[in-house]
């Protein structure tokens, strides 16, 4: 079932307690939203003034990989796609499907205006991303 917002349909939107974003995603592109939380991931970079909205894309060399090794467009889903954590970095994180592709935003990044991507191929992309997610609740513990 899916979600819309601002007159556009998403394939869903997903939270954590601690992130101040609401992460919707679409077919071919991802939408931070930011939103109040009443305590931040204390690995999330603090920032001076409001949060931007965020649309978060493959970058056009990763859209040229993707199609030169599986003959289509890349294509966001639900089933592998949150927040994590990489290099001790809080990081939006999906697995495109079927690939060994984990592509990933780093806040830090994004909050200073970068919205390129980090592309990690691996021979297990399940586990890598589950990893960044562990990471996360992991450094989130006192």
């Amino acid at each position: 079932m899916g979600v819309t917002f601002e007159s556009i349909e998403y394939q869903c939107s997903l939270t954590r307690p601690d992130i101040p974003y609401t992460l919707y995603v679409g077919k071919d592109h991802l939408l931070l939203v930011p939103r109040e939380v009443a305590k931040t991931h204390p690995k999330f970079p603090s920032t001076q003034g409001p949060l931007p909205r965020l649309k978060l894309e493959l970058s056009q060399y990763w859209i040229n990989e993707y199609k030169s090794a599986y003959g289509r467009d890349p294509t966001f889903t639900t089933r592998r796609v949150g927040f994590g954590l990489e290099e001790d970095e809080v990081v939006v994180a999906t697995v495109l499907d079927g690939t060994r592709f984990v592509p990933h935003w780093q806040f830090c990044d994004l909050l200073n205006g970068d919205t390129g991507n980090m592309m990690d191929e691996s021979s297990d992309a399940d586990a890598d991303f589950g990893m960044m997610q562990f990471d996360l609740r992991q450094s989130a513990e006192p």
